[in-house]
């Protein structure tokens, strides 16, 4: 890989990135992904602006996926009175590793550190709508992830970010 930017995750944004593949491997968890944006601050960006960088690889070295929550949502009629709620469900062992098993094709909207851990982080999760357009809530999930480190890798860069 041409670009490799080791432990700066918070040198890129999410906005369209989306999920193609989850890899496990004995040393690392990976993600594969697209339209992730590589922010001018970040140490590989030669473009010193915001710009997509081709197929992506996020690799959480020594990674595992510790705990992940399916997240609530509330529904409003026009009056703002609240129609729906449904809370925050803790996934199990079993739903976690389905979901993220079954990852490909979901947004992956952002990537926190978690301030109080250590080389802890949250990954936000978002499946997309079966119907394009669908302004009902899509299931979105937070994956708790600890590693040694993160180190995300591409060949190139694409388009700049046109906001």
């Amino acid at each position: 890989m041409s670009f490799v930017s080791k432990n700066e995750i918070e040198n890129f944004a999410f906005n369209d990135c989306v999920i193609i593949k989850r890899d496990v491997k004995a040393d690392r968890v990976s993600y594969t992904v697209e339209a992730l944006i590589v922010k001018p601050n970040n140490s590989q960006n030669t473009n010193y602006t915001k710009s997509y960088a081709g197929t992506a690889v996020i690799n959480f070295i020594g990674g595992e996926e510790l705990s992940g929550v399916k997240d609530g949502y509330r529904k409003y009629d026009a009056n703002d009175n609240i129609v729906e709620e449904v809370a925050d469900t803790v996934l199990d062992d079993m739903t976690l590793e389905n979901i993220v098993k079954n990852c490909g094709d979901m947004y992956l909207c952002g990537i926190d550190r978690i301030p109080e851990k250590d080389n802890e982080y949250v990954l936000f999760l978002e499946k997309q709508p079966e119907v394009e357009f669908d302004t009902c809530p899509a299931d979105s999930y937070q994956i708790k992830i600890k590693c040694d480190e993160i180190i995300v890798t591409w060949d190139k860069y694409l388009n700049k970010v046109e906001e």
